[in-house]
């Protein structure tokens, strides 16, 4: 895949920069299906470049895209108990991020006008990944946490489909250049194979883990004083197939600006 990314931009520099937009947006992307019952909206900030055909071709659009993204970020006080009636209260950080890779395409139903209405698609990765952070306790007799850091990463092939309108700058300043940039909404339904993840909408009480269909994540403490080890479960890992329904406002303005 990385390889399809480098050649797609290779090829976009090449063609020529009077064709050459660059792309800034943000994006709420809602969870659809089994995965709304576990996780919250991703919010995501893109970047990337898009060039539009020449020619015959000019109603068509290509480009790429990369979209960091967050969907959990919290903290939440624990108390981890212990088989020889102790226990330990510390804070537990959870921070649940999406990276998505995409090469996208926009067919325009015209060129010719200040508002472009366009059916877009779009392709490529998305890789879920999951940071916990176990905080050491102040006690000194307690517990800490072996693993103060659990990389839990998952990735799957996405593929999307939308629309969206297209409005150009020159629309807000007579004076401003048209074909200069555009100001671009759009709404696209992704959809991908499974994928796995953290369930960060509702968080387990490690004393009283839940029953249900998801896989425990477990972390390893020691004892300061006995040395002896434990694990206790501080999330739950879910698996579901990737549905998302995208609402993206991008900004898409020409390398002229610059100069």
């Amino acid at each position: 895949m990385k390889y399809i990314f480098t050649f797609t931009l290779l090829s976009l520099c090449f063609v020529g920069s009077a064709q050459l937009y660059l792309t800034t947006a943000y994006s709420a992307a809602a969870p659809g299906k089994n995965m709304a019952e576990n996780i919250k909206v991703t919010h995501s900030l893109h970047v990337g470049a898009q060039y539009f055909m020449r020619g015959k071709l000019d109603r068509l659009a290509i480009g790429i895209e990369f979209a960091p993204g967050l969907y959990a970020s919290t903290k939440k006080l624990q108390t981890f108990n212990f088989g020889n009636n102790s226990s330990t209260k510390t804070m537990v950080t959870y921070n649940s991020n999406v990276l998505q890779s995409s090469i996208i395409g926009k067919v325009f139903l015209s060129r010719k006008k200040n508002i472009l209405p366009y059916l877009n698609t779009k392709a490529g990765l998305a890789s879920f990944y999951s940071n916990i952070y176990v905080a050491d306790p102040q006690d000194p007799d307690g517990c800490r946490a072996l693993q103060q850091k659990n990389l839990i990463k998952d990735q799957t092939f996405m593929a999307g489909y939308g629309g969206g309108l297209q409005l150009d700058w020159a629309i807000f300043n007579k004076k401003e250049k048209k074909r200069q940039g555009w100001i671009d909404f759009s709404v696209t339904t992704i959809r991908g194979g499974k994928i796995d993840y953290i369930n960060t909408k509702k968080l387990i009480d490690p004393n009283n883990p839940p029953t249900s269909d998801g896989k425990p994540l477990n972390v390893t403490f020691v004892n300061a004083s006995t040395q002896q080890i434990h694990e206790h479960q501080v999330a739950e890992v879910f698996n579901s197939p990737l549905r998302m329904l995208e609402f993206k406002l991008n900004i898409i303005y020409s390398l002229s600006v610059f100069k």
